[in-house]
């Protein structure tokens, strides 16, 4: 005899509308609801109907698209990119892309995600200020879920990164071939993965060379990585320092034009008494004097294979979890220089 949804709903104690919500994932229902349900239905061998990928289609759908950190998302051109790829994909599978700032801390989102996540067909969770337990909850709903710009492999989730630590490495490796030996980073928080990646491949690019790490050359911008603190903390790391650097890696291009801006104030030319680099090459850094030696980062292509994954978790056609990572490439402009024959200055007066 067929099972019925009238027989799961009387075996887990619950109406026949909570049971087609729970295995459909629409509405807002308790994670522990959700997995009586499906156990129940899994026990007595109930089978939903299945709609066929032209049905679900044309039938469209809701993705949230959950940004962490970041409020004025149209200045923020790194993120807006992202968006923009995702947004191109999901669109082109008639799906609606609802726009959320979260907190990234689940003392305030929590409501937020307990309300949205389970009316969507999936989630798309853009930035680094989360803490795990954000992801956590949201992977709870098992909704089709992808991290951008972020990595929480440990918790088995679809993810789409660069490949930021050999990106570094490169650029590094650019400037000690040529000629630079005391080479300054400057940072961001260190909750920031793919910041604290390309501060890594800062280091083993040094190490690889045979060179010392100068403590007195590096510094870390928080909160925010921005230029007015890359500004910020390189004014205070170039007064200090006890030997001037000859080259600044800075871990993204708003902080290095903070950097250059530093430089300036103190005297020092660009790239002739200090060559500055950044990372993502933001369009900003073409337009700066001098142009801004960079890693160029592909925003949209990550949006695109973020939209691309979500679309095939939405079919179910994946049953493992994936961890995308984008090459990057190296841009050399006028920022960077062979470090000049006339000693810079060993410190700030």
């Amino acid at each position: 005899m067929k099972v019925t949804i009238d027989d799961v709903a009387r075996r887990a104690g619950v109406s026949a509308s909570t049971v087609s919500r729970a295995l459909s994932g629409k509405g807002n229902l308790a994670p522990e609801t959700v997995d009586l349900v499906r156990r129940v239905a899994d026990e007595l061998g109930y089978v939903p109907r299945k709609y066929t990928r032209k049905e679900a289609e044309q039938a469209g759908g809701t993705v949230s698209l959950l940004i962490s950190g970041f409020h004025d998302l149209q200045n923020n051109t790194f993120y807006s990119q992202i968006v923009a790829g995702v947004e191109s994909v999901l669109a082109g599978a008639n799906y609606r892309l609802l726009f959320k700032t979260i907190s990234g801390t689940l003392s305030e989102d929590r409501e937020v995600i307990d309300e949205l996540v389970p009316t969507q067909d999936g989630i798309v969770l853009v930035g680094y200020e989360v803490d795990v337990e954000v992801i956590a909850r949201i992977k709870e709903f098992r909704k089709p879920f992808v991290l951008v710009d972020n990595d929480c492999w440990a918790l088995n989730i679809d993810t789409v990164t660069n490949d930021n630590l050999s990106g570094a490495r490169r650029l590094v490796t650019h400037l000690i071939e040529l000629g630079h030996s005391r080479i300054g980073f400057v940072g961001g928080p260190y909750t920031h993965v793919s910041l604290d990646e390309r501060y890594n491949g800062y280091k083993q690019a040094l190490k690889n060379a045979g060179l010392e790490k100068p403590a007195d050359c590096i510094a870390f911008a928080a909160p925010q990585f921005d230029t007015e603190h890359g500004y910020a903390v390189a004014l205070k790391m170039l007064r200090r320092a006890s030997e001037l650097p000859t080259a600044v890696f800075a871990a993204n291009d708003a902080l290095a034009i903070g950097v250059i801006k530093a430089a300036r104030e103190l005297g020092l030319r660009v790239p002739e008494d200090l060559s500055v680099a950044g990372f993502d090459d933001i369009e900003m850094s073409r337009y700066i004097t001098p142009a801004l030696t960079t890693v160029r980062v592909h925003q949209y292509e990550m949006g695109m294979e973020a939209g691309k994954r979500l679309l095939d978790l939405i079919r179910g056609e994946v049953t493992k979890p994936l961890k995308i990572v984008l090459s990057t490439e190296l841009v050399i402009r006028k920022s960077t220089a062979a470090p000049a024959r006339k000693k810079t200055p060993q410190r700030i007066a």
